[in-house]
C-alpha cells in the first residue's frame, strides 16, 4: 500500500510540532536578542538562573553554550548590584499543547533541540519547585505537587504554574505581566506516550535534603531559644520543620528578600527569622488597591547570654546578622579620643621645644678681680 502526500505530509507536519519545545523569556527590559537552538542542558541552566535556583546546578555552569545562553537570556545583573534590577518577582510557566500562544508572539525565545519529552519537562518543573522551596515541597509526592502547580499559589517568589489550558495560561500570563513579574514560560505538545527514560537530557545537577531531627548539645541551646520553644503554643507544633531548621548551622543561602509575599514564605526562607525574632506583617502596597500583596518581614528581638549579662541585638533580613553597631562607636569613640589625647600631648611637647631659652653666655660669670 503507497502512502500518499496528503496524508504523508500532515503526518510529518505533526511529529515535527511534537518534537518541538520552545522557552519565552519576559523582562522589565525587553532585549533584542535573536532566537536560536539551545540545548536542553543549557536551557536549565537558564531557567534555573531566571527562578533563582542556580545555586543547585553549579555542576555544568562551565560549559561554553551554557555562558552564551546565559548571557543571552539569564536575568542581567547591573554592575556593582546585588540583584537583577526590576526582578523582585519571577514566575515559571508550563504550558502543555497543541495551541499557540498568541500573548508570547513579541518575547524573546529560543527552541530546544532536541526536544525533551514532557514526562522529562515536567519532572524538571518539579525538581525546580522544590530547589525553590525545599522546607515545603520536599515532602510532597510527584502527584500532590503537580496538583498543587496547576493552580498558581502567589505565596512565594519565583511562582511556578502548570497548565494545558490554553486560556488559563494566556489569563494568568496576563495576570502576572501586570504585576510586573520576570516571566519565563516554556511551550511544548502533551507527549502522552513518552516515558521519564529521557530525564538525563537535562544535565545533571543536585536536590535540597531535608534536615533529619537532631538533639542539640544542652551548652549550645542559648536562652532565647529555650524562651521561645516554651512560650509557644500547642497548636504549633505542627511547624516543627521550622524549628528544626533554625538550629541548624548551616548558612542561609544567597541573597534574602526585604519582603516577602506571605506569612508562610517569610519563615520558611529566613527558617522563621532563625530563631532572632518573628515574622510580621510590615504594610500593604496600597497603590494597587485590592490586588495589592502584603509585605511580611523579620521583627528581630534582642537576645541575652545565660548569666543575663550580655545582650545581642540582631540585624538583616532574617535577623542573621549581629548588631555591631555598640561596638564600633565605642572603638571608634574610643581611637578618635586616643587620637586627640596623644596629638595633644605631641603639641605640648613642641610648644614647649620651641619656646627661647634665656642666654647664658656671661651671664654672671666673670673673672677674678684684684684687690686693692
Amino acid at each position: 500500500m503507497k502512502l500518499s502526500a496528503s496524508t504523508l505530509l500532515p503526518a510529518l507536519a505533526h511529529l515535527a510540532a511534537a518534537s518541538t519545545a520552545r522557552i519565552h523569556i519576559r523582562d522589565p527590559q525587553q532585549r533584542d536578542v535573536q532566537s536560536r537552538d539551545v540545548s536542553p542542558v543549557a536551557a536549565r541552566l537558564v531557567i534555573a538562573q531566571r527562578t533563582g535556583v542556580e545555586d543547585y546546578h553549579s555542576a555544568d555552569l562551565e560549559r561554553d553554550d551554557v555562558i552564551d545562553a546565559i548571557n543571552d537570556y539569564g536575568l542581567q545583573t547591573p554592575m556593582f548590584a546585588a540583584k537583577a534590577a526590576g526582578c523582585e518577582r519571577k514566575a515559571f510557566l508550563l504550558y502543555e499543547g497543541e495551541e499557540d500562544i498568541e500573548a508570547l508572539s513579541s518575547y524573546t525565545s529560543f527552541d530546544l533541540s532536541p526536544a525533551p519529552a514532557s514526562s522529562a519537562i515536567r519532572g524538571l518543573m518539579l525538581d525546580l519547585a522544590r530547589q525553590s522551596v525545599p522546607k515545603q515541597l520536599l515532602k510532597l509526592s510527584d502527584e500532590t505537587l503537580l496538583d498543587r502547580l496547576q493552580s498558581i499559589q502567589y505565596m512565594s517568589s519565583p511562582l511556578f504554574f502548570l497548565t494545558t489550558s490554553s486560556s488559563h495560561f494566556t489569563s494568568e500570563l496576563n495576570r502576572l505581566v501586570k504585576e510586573n513579574y520576570c516571566i519565563t514560560t516554556l511551550t511544548t505538545p502533551l507527549d502522552t506516550s513518552s516515558t521519564a527514560t529521557s530525564k538525563f537530557q537535562w544535565g545533571t545537577y543536585t536536590l535540597p535534603k531535608l534536615n533529619t531531627k537532631r538533639s542539640v548539645p544542652e551548652k549550645l541551646l542559648s536562652e532565647s531559644h529555650a524562651s521561645l520553644s516554651s512560650d509557644s503554643h500547642p497548636s504549633l507544633h505542627a511547624s516543627a520543620n521550622h524549628s528544626s531548621s533554625n538550629s541548624s548551622s548551616e548558612p542561609l543561602r544567597g541573597i534574602l528578600p526585604a519582603c516577602f509575599t506571605s506569612l508562610s514564605a517569610c519563615e520558611s526562607t529566613t527558617r522563621n527569622c532563625t530563631g532572632h525574632g518573628t515574622c510580621r506583617k510590615a504594610y500593604r502596597d496600597p497603590d494597587r488597591g485590592s490586588n495589592g500583596l502584603d509585605c511580611y518581614s523579620c521583627s528581630c528581638v534582642a537576645t541575652k547570654s545565660g548569666d543575663g549579662k550580655k545582650t545581642t541585638t540582631w540585624a538583616g533580613p532574617a535577623c542573621q546578622k549581629k548588631d555591631v553597631s555598640v561596638e564600633f562607636w565605642l572603638i571608634a569613640l574610643f581611637t578618635i579620643a586616643m587620637m586627640g589625647l596623644v596629638g595633644f600631648a605631641v603639641g605640648s611637647v613642641w610648644e614647649m621645644g620651641s619656646e627661647e631659652l634665656p642666654s647664658v653666655i656671661g651671664a654672671g660669670v666673670s673673672g677674678p678681680t684684684a684687690r686693692k
